[in-house]
């Protein structure tokens, strides 16, 4: 095989003598000319808040506070919240934030703001999905009364119905409200109608003013299999109580719940005269 340099001499040769000269083979190229497109900058998996719409922070490295710095980075973030100032709280939960072992306390007023902007969309789920994994005995009931409206807006449901538990836990006396809104949020989850029911029903007792509870709870319970005759009762019991008050519902009410009898296999109501009060003798059959 000839080298390189041969090839040249002999196209040299040949040209002199009148030939047609063969071209030099071709120079590889190690590196373009052509200037590079920029790249992206490389993403710092270190900093939780490139992106918190879409990121979640890092896994869990860094050592907690010590306990005395954790509570007064609480403390902070608390007098930063009275005054309405977010960022005053974000910059004090920062350093206690995604640590171990985890401040539920902490975590969750994180997410509590956080949850506020949808550009820390990602990163308010992670806080959120951390600080009602565990009942921090620490946490009050004005907490996870929080903590449940920015689950239920975010939304995670489920996750909502542990808050308000845990809310309603901690209360010396819920009031109907606390035992509606956990009604609303079993109610978005499935196969949770009879836990959803017995909440209106608390919420019924609390307030007896407020008849639809006991509507909602009848027929709530009519959903469920094998509770169709506890929602008879109900139901019973709701059209009882607006007989004369709303006697224009009665009759979409009696087809309700002539439904809910044929479903659960129930005669349906006699109009006889209730027992021990017999027609007296001589009265008009």
């Amino acid at each position: 095989m000839l080298r390189p340099a041969v090839l040249v001499a002999a196209a040299a040769l040949f040209a002199a003598c009148g030939g047609t000269p063969t071209p030099p083979p071709p120079t590889r190229v190690e590196v373009s000319s052509h200037p590079a497109e920029p790249q992206p900058p490389a993403r710092d998996a270190h900093n939780p808040f490139r992106r918190a719409d879409r990121d979640p922070p890092p896994p869990r490295s860094e050592p907690q506070l010590p306990q005395a710095e954790l509570d007064q980075a609480l403390a902070a973030a608390a007098a930063a919240r009275a005054a309405g100032n977010d960022v005053e709280v974000t910059q004090a939960l920062l350093p206690c934030a995604n640590k171990i072992p985890k401040s539920t306390r902490c975590e969750g007023e994180l997410a509590l703001v956080l949850a506020k902007s949808p550009g820390h969309k990602a990163e308010s789920e992670y806080y959120l999905k951390h600080a009602i994994a565990d009942d921090d005995p620490g946490a009050d009931a004005d907490f996870y009364g929080r903590l449940a409206e920015a689950l239920r807006v975010a939304p995670m449901l489920p996750e909502a119905a542990v808050a308000l538990q845990r809310r309603i836990a901690r209360l010396p006396e819920p009031t109907a409200a606390d035992w509606v809104a956990l009604a609303e949020a079993l109610q978005g989850v499935p196969r949770r109608e009879a836990e959803a029911a017995e909440a209106l029903q608390r919420a019924f007792e609390r307030d007896p003013s407020q008849l639809k509870y006991l509507h909602d709870a009848g027929e709530l319970l009519s959903q469920v299999p094998g509770r169709g005759a506890e929602a008879l009762v109900i139901l019973q019991r709701y059209r009882d109580s607006i007989r004369t008050t709303e006697p224009e519902a009665l009759p979409a009410l009696d087809r309700r719940i002539a439904q809910v009898r044929a479903e659960t296999g129930q005669p349906a109501a006699s109009t006889a005269p209730a027992q021990g009060k017999s027609a007296k003798p001589g009265a008009p059959k």
